[in-house]
């Protein structure tokens, strides 16, 4: 929907909950976890300069997990676990409502440009699933027409800006999605710049200890 109750105070600033899901800690132990992304992006960056769709050496995937989560607060880094992300793509455009998790997670028709199906690591961007399912029900429109009024009024994560996510699209060795700044998901040159939101799991020992989700009064983290 459009403002749901899912502000969370992370590393001193605003960030959203997406939801709470069983995730792999990368050793094949799943948990449930709380999944944030960070409310504002942190700037504009070429998803990789080497314009492959690869996420395990793209050199987004490395600003993040290196410059980046360095940058943190040491409470904030503590905060974060190891988490394997699934690298499925979608060949072409037609991406119609509630597929794309399969093709994501590779449970039926997923195309992979690149033979790696996995990533285990700590910070990354949203899926295009993500993205689909933070809009209202009404939004029943492709992914790639995600412009229709009802889908980016009644969507939480749409910015109103050209963002990478972490889907590919398996068309090519270079394309990647990502989300238009009228709305809709579309592919493009991993080469280009757009702008990124960082994306992470914290550990499971971390629960909501206070606050309503509310912009005005965020939840809190703690043990």
């Amino acid at each position: 929907g459009a403002s749901p109750k899912n502000y969370v105070t992370f590393n001193n600033e605003v960030w959203r909950i997406m939801g709470i899901f069983p995730v792999d800690d990368g050793t094949g132990n799943m948990e449930y976890r709380i999944k944030l992304i960070r409310n504002e992006r942190i700037g504009s960056y070429s998803w990789n300069t080497s314009n492959r769709n690869n996420w395990t050496t793209a050199s987004l995937q490395t600003e993040l997990n290196g410059t980046y989560l360095t940058g943190l607060t040491s409470t904030a880094q503590n905060m974060i676990g190891n988490t394997k992300y699934y690298l499925g793509g979608y060949a072409g455009y037609n991406i119609t409502p509630g597929t794309i998790y399969q093709y994501e997670r590779k449970i039926s028709g997923s195309t992979y440009y690149n033979e790696n199906t996995n990533w285990i690591g700590k910070v990354a961007l949203m899926y295009a699933s993500d993205y689909e399912y933070a809009a209202s029900d009404e939004c029943t429109q492709n992914l790639s027409n995600y412009n229709d009024i009802t889908c980016t009024t009644n969507n939480w994560l749409f910015k109103g800006n050209s963002e990478w996510i972490l889907t590919q699209n398996g068309s090519g060795f270079n394309s990647v999605f990502y989300v238009v700044s009228h709305g809709d998901v579309y592919g493009g040159s991993a080469r280009n710049n757009k702008y990124a939101r960082p994306v992470l799991y914290l550990t499971s020992s971390i629960k909501i200890t206070g606050g309503s989700g509310t912009s005005a009064d965020p939840y809190t983290l703690g043990l």
